[in-house]
């Protein structure tokens, strides 16, 4: 694959083929050191292809012996595009919330 500065050129896999994901470059793998108190300094290669900063959120699981780190707001985007799928054309879930409450409060 072509590289530039470190990236890859291509989309990265977090995107998963689904356009309503962001896509970033790739890195090539980096060697970490866990710190004292379990601290783990993310390259700044690998920061600026996430977009992550200081005191940014990250969203970490242990999948298959490994750490996934994502970035909070690619982890919301990421479920609103899975749940994307079950919304119906024209419906509005919130409408229907708040529909439902209505009644349940026995408000018109």
């Amino acid at each position: 694959m072509p590289k530039h500065g470190g990236f890859e050129e291509e989309r990265s896999e977090l995107a998963d083929g689904n356009e309503d994901e962001p896509k970033f470059p790739s890195v090539d793998h980096e060697r970490v050191v866990l710190g004292a108190g379990g601290r783990m300094v993310i390259p700044a290669a690998m920061r600026k292809a996430l977009g992550i900063s200081s005191g940014d959120v990250l969203i970490a699981r242990v999948e298959n012996g490994e750490l996934i780190a994502v970035p909070q707001q690619i982890a919301i985007k990421k479920v609103q595009a899975y749940f994307k799928q079950f919304k119906k054309p024209g419906e509005s879930v919130v409408d229907e919330f708040i529909a439902e409450r209505r009644a349940m409060w026995g408000e018109d």
